[in-house]
């Protein structure tokens, strides 16, 4: 109980960072906007926002790790104010960092929510829908494509994961058999529940057989 109440409490701070960032950003205020997510950062994790910046997500990740697990709901929480900070370095005309940034968002994001994270703390399915939205134009680093691919497995969305899958498995030869056994997977599945995820059996058979046509 204790444990909760504190991280609502953090939440809440998070929230209150967030909204004002926003408003500061609406007035063109990005320097103001930025401060206020690092001074968050500083209170809440010790961790200044131009260090998590600047760091791949799989440093990040170690930075929240606590007795051996990572403290998933606090990286979350850490990933929706670098989700902010990639906004506004984008409304800054600093395109290609604030780009960089969200996939990193989105990366902790994910990665949460396959490790056990709250999904309610912030409706973190939406917070992951809507980051990816932002960044699906442009091409993702290979470990962000495989976390991507086995949430939307592990949520059912078997249409995008397909997609993901198909893709690394005629491009990176290292991937070839994990993109064969995700088909094989999928084809152990009941056809209603592949329908739900966006993929008829018809579609999942033909993408295994045309990877088994390039081995």
């Amino acid at each position: 109980m204790f444990r909760r109440d504190y991280l609502l409490r953090m939440m809440e701070e998070m929230t209150e960072a967030v909204g004002a960032a926003f408003g500061l950003r609406q007035q063109n205020r990005h320097a103001e906007a930025l401060a206020k997510l690092d001074e968050l950062l500083k209170n809440q994790f010790r961790l200044p926002l131009p260090l998590l910046e600047s760091l791949p997500p799989e440093q990040i990740i170690e930075l929240f790790r606590m007795g051996g697990a990572v403290e998933v709901d606090k990286l979350q929480q850490a990933a929706r104010l670098l989700e902010e900070a990639g906004r506004i370095r984008q409304d800054m005309g600093e395109l290609d960092q604030g780009l960089q940034i969200l996939m990193k968002a989105l990366y902790l994001y994910v990665y949460s929510a396959l490790n056990g994270a709250s999904r309610e703390l912030q409706m973190l399915p939406d917070r992951i829908a809507a980051t990816h939205e932002q960044v699906k134009e442009y091409r993702f680093p290979l470990e962000l494509d495989q976390l991507l691919a086995a949430y939307f497995e592990h949520e059912g969305m078997y249409a995008q994961a397909d997609e993901i899958w198909f893709d690394l498995g005629v491009k990176q030869k290292s991937l070839f058999h994990e993109a064969v056994a995700f088909y094989n997977r999928l084809l152990m599945r009941p056809d209603d529940e592949l329908e739900r995820g966006g993929l008829a059996r018809a579609e999942a058979e033909q993408g295994r057989e045309e990877l088994l046509q390039l081995e």
